[in-house]
């Protein structure tokens, strides 16, 4: 009787130790889905292009200063950078030890999976922790998730922070951040687990994910602190403005001299519609919120809007994408030297 092929989410919230094999079945078929959103994104930009006059959005994107776009790749990485400081904290809270140089390689392949729905790819990283530090998957696990719960964290608080300056879209803000609030209920507080748990003791989901959920959580409530959210806000806030900042650096290399609130508010709020929907990446409804708030609030015209909102997205998403599959490849070595080393040690 043939096996049947584990799906694609089943086998990422699979709690057994990968073999080298295993770990590269699953970056295949995250390869082809990044493919695919990387086509999607690229016929949005098409559609933005030819909203704002084809010719007109490529001429803008060709004259505008490539040394001051430059920047706005620079301010993403030192955004992404400062988030390193919280992400060695949760090492440190989790007793988890690795040497410098292979976790700073293994956080930033993170970014390779911000294409991923809710950037639950980047599971995957938490396999390579596991990897290099000799450490339970149930104790690197809440390091990603909870990671990705408090770079949304800075994201929510800056848009509010934004918001209120202006003094505009402040109910709509205030429930993006609520509804994007429940879903980290279930990974986060062990509570609403073990209420879940008592009431559905006898589905065949909590019969399968109970087996290692306990173990998962006890590690995850040495991160849910007073004082590890402080350290996360102090860290994810400020992040979470240089990656606003991209959207300046780019209105300025096209001519536009905007407000620096402005322009952290509008990608920010951007940002927050989009991750709303749950798309990968975003695709679609950020860009398109990106075109609306920037010809609203800036006032420029729909050909500017319009690149801008593609050149700012390369700068960001694909950016990180990009880098962080630089980066991926890279880590992967870390899989072959152990396989190695295993295999030579079993012939001794």
């Amino acid at each position: 009787m043939a096996k049947r092929k584990e799906s694609f989410w089943s086998s990422m919230m699979s709690n057994k130790r990968l073999t080298e094999r295993e770990y590269h079945a699953r970056i295949n078929r995250i390869s082809i889905f990044v493919v695919l959103a990387l086509v999607i994104s690229f016929i949005i930009f098409i559609a933005i292009a030819v909203f704002g006059g084809l010719y007109k959005v490529l001429g803008i994107i060709a004259s505008a200063n490539m040394w001051i776009y430059a920047l706005a790749f620079l301010s993403v990485f030192i955004g992404y950078m400062i988030r390193f400081i919280k992400w060695n904290y949760y090492l440190k809270r989790l007793n988890i030890r690795v040497p410098l140089r292979k976790n700073l390689i293994t956080y930033l392949s993170l970014y390779s999976m911000n294409i991923t729905p809710g950037k639950f790819g980047r599971i995957l990283v938490a396999y390579t922790l596991n990897r290099v530090s000799k450490s339970k998957i149930t104790s690197t696990l809440p390091v990603v998730t909870f990671d990705i719960f408090t770079d949304f964290l800075g994201v929510g608080i800056v848009a509010l922070i934004a918001a209120l300056y202006f003094k505009i879209y402040v109910i709509y803000v205030v429930a993006i951040d609520i509804a994007l609030l429940l879903p980290y209920l279930f990974i986060l507080n062990n509570w609403f687990y073990n209420f879940l748990k008592s009431k559905m003791k006898n589905s065949r989901f909590f019969l399968r994910f109970s087996v290692y959920g306990d173990e998962y959580f006890a590690f995850q409530n040495r991160l849910n602190t007073p004082k590890t959210y402080i350290v996360s806000i102090a860290v994810s806030v400020p992040a979470a403005v240089f990656n606003a900042l991209a959207l300046y650096f780019v209105l300025v290399a096209v001519g536009v001299h905007p407000n620096v609130t402005n322009s952290i508010f509008i990608q920010t709020s951007s940002q927050m519609l989009g991750m709303a929907t749950g798309s990968p990446g975003n695709l679609g409804v950020t860009d398109g919120a990106l075109v609306a708030l920037i010809r609203g609030i800036t006032g420029i015209s729909v050909a500017k809007s319009s690149a801008v909102t593609i050149m700012e997205r390369f700068a960001t998403l694909w950016f990180g994408v990009g880098m962080g599959s630089i980066f991926l490849v890279y880590s992967m070595r870390y899989w072959r030297s152990r396989f190695k080393f295993k295999r030579k040690r079993d012939r001794r």
